[in-house]
């Protein structure tokens, strides 16, 4: 007997050993392709119900910003009772609870909201974008937003000017760094 011969034998045998059955295998993977897509729709379903239940947190009033007391817009500063609008410098001591803050500062406030701020050489964080408002003698601010209090509400503060001394007093504000640059420093206007 030739080589291929055998191996066409061998062959035939080993086919005919070998009967799988087509019809539970077909219903097991059709089983797993229909759980699988139920699994997708549940988790797409679930997404979409977070969302909307985030959205009536956020947006409500008595939801997540009402409590915070913030406009999601800077108020208009006509409001205000206290002549805010100008340049302030300030000597921030330094101080355990807010490093690298210490040196001169200087706090612009103008028009719409928007406030200018020029740190110390030695601050390494970020003072751009930072927005106020103020409704009779308080400020609401939001400075340091974006590293030193980030994911905290924005401050408010009691404002006194006196002639060209300007005093923010802390009212509420859960951020440390925020209270020791703006309540712990002697503002003076400069132009």
């Amino acid at each position: 007997m030739s080589v291929d011969e055998r191996l066409r034998i061998g062959l035939s045998r080993n086919a005919q050993s070998y009967d799988p059955d087509v019809e539970v295998l077909l219903q097991s993977a059709l089983a797993r392709r229909r759980r699988g897509q139920w699994l997708r729709r549940a988790g797409a379903t679930a997404a979409l119900a977070a969302a909307a239940c985030a959205a009536t947190l956020l947006m409500l009033p008595g939801g997540w910003w009402a409590d915070r007391g913030w406009l999601l817009e800077p108020a208009n500063t006509t409001t205000s009772s206290v002549p805010l609008l100008g340049r302030f410098a300030g000597e921030v001591d330094a101080v355990p609870a807010a490093p690298g803050v210490a040196g001169p500062w200087v706090l612009e406030f103008k028009a719409e909201g928007v406030l200018a701020v020029t740190a110390p050489p030695s601050y390494p964080g970020v003072v751009s974008g930072a927005i106020y408002a103020v409704e009779g003698d308080q400020l609401r601010i939001d400075l340091f937003g974006q590293d030193l209090c980030t994911g905290q509400p924005p401050g408010r503060y009691a404002v006194t000017r006196t002639g060209a001394e300007l005093t923010l007093l802390a009212v509420d504000d859960s951020c440390p760094a925020r209270v020791t640059v703006l309540s712990t420093t002697r503002w003076s206007s400069v132009p």
